[in-house]
């Protein structure tokens, strides 16, 4: 009996004890003073709000505003020198390379001397230039002479027509050889047979830089092969290359915000100005932009790659900050202030569509009853949900 009791009371003890510790960490009597959201039944819209969790979460409130908003496509684009501002230096006539120092990236000037062309060729056509214009004097003048002497009926008119033909094939020929000079630049007008030279200059035909050297010093050009080219970085465009689902939206004068992959926040602004018309093989197609501020192109370098948004036809649409749109399970809820109690706000959860966005805005589909005098939870929603 006696063990009994002292095991009767052991265990009452160790109830007690039990208790003691069990009301220590009830959460009624803890000091911690952290906010506990309280979250609707589940299946029910309605949300209550403390001013205390307000305050706390840094939570604001706004309305929905209407703007033009633009659906925007992603795609991929290059930097592109258009043809105009590319040139291919060649020769007309083959000749021996000698006073190239360019290296590629180096600025040139429109009729600054790239390099010179040396060739006795170009000694023997100035020859005939020269022989052949100091004989027209004396050709024109038999002309004229067997014209009036035929027309005096003095001479016979094979001597006459003998004569025109000369002439006529004399200063066909200079004019030939004249065209011909120019092309290596000599100045027929100017030439003499004091200053009849080997060497002939080749000069820039556009400001820019070089791109490519394919010549060296010494090297044997031919004629019409490749010395230098040349890119001119005053008008750039980007193309870009678009899917065939995506090209009944594009059309010209649409607005494309593009950066550079390693400087994403670093945006540039370009209007498309041609669309292409076939689509490739690849079911693609070429749209070209040009920038708004072509001063911008010089942080630009030509075949860099971009990564680009075409801007579509803009709409009228209500749109939030986007941090008011709170996803659920795939889909998306404003959370709207029905009403003010004594302890905070009642809210309602308002199934919305997104739309179109900018850097801090995003469209929604029109709902009824949200408007511009709806009060929405513009931050903060998703401690709620």
């Amino acid at each position: 009996m006696q063990a009994l009791h002292i095991k009767f009371l052991t265990v009452s003890v160790f109830a007690l004890l039990l208790g003691l510790l069990t009301a220590c960490g009830n959460p009624e009597n803890s000091s911690n003073d952290g906010i506990e959201v309280s979250q609707a039944p589940e299946g029910s819209q309605e949300i209550s709000l403390t001013q205390v969790q307000f305050n706390t979460m840094n939570m604001e409130w706004g309305s929905p505003v209407k703007g033009d908003f633009s659906t925007e496509i992603n795609v991929q684009g290059t930097v592109k020198v258009p043809v105009e501002g590319m040139r291919e230096i060649s020769a007309y006539f083959g000749g021996y390379v000698s006073d190239l120092k360019l290296v590629e990236g180096e600025v040139v000037r429109r009729g600054q001397v790239l390099f010179n062309l040396e060739n006795p060729d170009f000694i023997k056509l100035q020859q005939d230039y020269l022989e052949t214009t100091s004989q027209l004097t004396y050709l024109k003048s038999e002309f004229e002479r067997q014209k009036t002497l035929f027309g005096e009926q003095i001479s016979a008119q094979k001597n006459f027509l003998k004569a025109e033909a000369d002439y006529q094939g004399s200063l066909a020929r200079s004019q030939s050889l004249k065209k011909q000079l120019g092309l290596i630049n000599i100045n027929a007008d100017q030439l003499t047979p004091d200053n009849i030279r080997s060497k002939v200059p080749v000069f820039s035909p556009i400001n820019g830089f070089v791109e490519d050297v394919f010549a060296i010093p010494g090297q044997f050009l031919p004629a019409s092969g490749k010395a230098l080219t040349l890119l001119n970085k005053d008008h750039l465009h980007i193309e870009l290359i678009l899917f065939e689902k995506d090209a009944s939206r594009i059309h010209v004068g649409q607005k494309v915000l593009f950066t550079q992959p390693d400087q994403p926040t670093n945006e540039f602004l370009a209007k498309i100005h041609v669309v292409g018309q076939s689509v490739n093989e690849q079911r693609q197609i070429t749209v070209h932009a040009d920038l708004e501020d072509e001063s911008e192109g010089k942080r630009l370098v030509p075949g860099m790659f971009v990564q680009a948004r075409v801007q579509l036809d803009p709409q009228v649409s209500w749109a939030l900050p986007e941090d008011a749109l709170v996803e659920l399970n795939g889909k998306y809820f404003v959370l709207v202030q029905k009403a003010k109690t004594d302890q905070g706000y009642q809210l309602t959860q308002v199934k919305v569509t997104p739309g179109a966005r900018t850097r801090t805005m995003i469209a929604i589909e029109p709902v009824e009853g949200l408007d511009e005098t709806s009060v929405v939870l513009v931050k903060g929603g998703f401690n709620l949900l």
